[in-house]
């Protein structure tokens, strides 16, 4: 079914003024994670920005639940007219591989409207490890299999999947203890009941800089300019090693193209804004302005990327 035609059978009238005229009511834009999380100040500040562009409120409204399927469900169900949009990480790419009885096809029910965020991933270590860079953490791995624990914040989260490409692209023998979140995970190395894990630069930046935690190398195709003496993945001697976590904006797919298309153009424009570069790269991360087949391009890149390493590690949820 087209946009269009979608959009007519939904009893949505798209008169010739329609994209000029988008939004004539308050556009809610459903988070399905709790209030304070990592995408959430992110979504708000562009949301303020695009408020104030197109003169009409963007509200953010916070559903948490089912690891982000409950608010994204929501969305995909909901009418096409560009009144309801998600904020989301790269959760809403990998659930639908987790969840095969998931109730959205990603790239069928969903179009993304702009990157927010993109960030790097971070390998650290405790500095009770007594290693400085991440071919000693290698070579300890190898040389003593199975006696090195690795944290992760949840089986089929970011850092799972991260942590999980390294072990098997090294071919590590290394043991996985399952935290219920990134803040415990992130308790368990400063305490040093684990030695090592993954984290999100804008989560371990904190405790890098204050000398809790030892970056090794970042995920990132560069290096960070917040971090700039951490080697990249690739320097490290790790090689085919990039990876991000990122927030972005979808629309439904059935959202006719003329409002597609604005809402692409003004999130554009909103992540062009000094202050919200700003904002973005404070936390370690960058803005990625793309245009709509590069935004869907690199969102199927993620997604079949993700799904090599969910199947390659035989990763399932019970």
């Amino acid at each position: 079914m087209s946009q269009v035609t979608g959009a007519l059978a939904c009893g949505i009238t798209l008169p010739a003024g329609a994209q000029s005229a988008y939004p004539d009511k308050p556009v809610r834009i459903i988070l399905p994670y709790a209030a304070g999380g990592a995408v959430d100040p992110q979504v708000r500040f562009v949301a303020e920005k695009l408020g104030k562009q197109l003169g009409m409120a963007f509200i953010v409204d916070n559903r948490p639940g089912a690891g982000g399927r409950i608010g994204t469900d929501a969305v995909v169900r909901s009418v096409p007219n560009g009144l309801t949009l998600l904020g989301a990480a790269s959760g809403v790419v990998i659930n639908p591989i987790l969840y095969p009885k998931n109730a959205y096809d990603l790239d069928k029910d969903l179009t993304p409207l702009g990157v927010i965020n993109r960030i790097p991933m971070v390998v650290i270590a405790s500095p009770k490890l007594g290693i400085k860079t991440l071919p000693e953490l290698l070579k300890l791995a190898r040389d003593k299999p199975h006696s090195l624990n690795y944290g992760i914040s949840g089986i089929g989260t970011l850092d799972h999947l991260v942590a999980e490409r390294l072990r098997t692209q090294e071919k590590l023998d290394i043991v996985q203890i399952n935290y219920l979140g990134v803040p415990q995970a992130l308790n368990g190395l400063l305490a040093g009941d684990i030695p090592m894990m993954v984290i999100a630069l804008s989560a371990g930046m904190a405790q890098i800089k204050a000398g809790k935690a030892v970056p090794l190398a970042i995920t990132s195709a560069t290096r960070s300019k917040q971090m700039p003496d951490v080697p990249t993945m690739a320097e490290a001697g790790v090689s085919n090693f990039v990876m991000y976590g990122w927030s972005a904006l979808f629309a439904p797919s059935e959202v006719p193209t003329p409002i597609i298309q604005k809402l692409h153009d003004e999130v554009a424009k909103a992540l062009a804004e000094p202050d919200v570069q700003k904002f973005v790269a404070d936390g370690g991360g960058e803005v990625v302005q793309l245009s709509l087949p590069e935004l869907k391009e690199y969102v199927r890149k993620d997604q079949a990327l993700f799904a090599e390493i969910i199947r390659t590690s035989n990763i399932k949820v019970e």
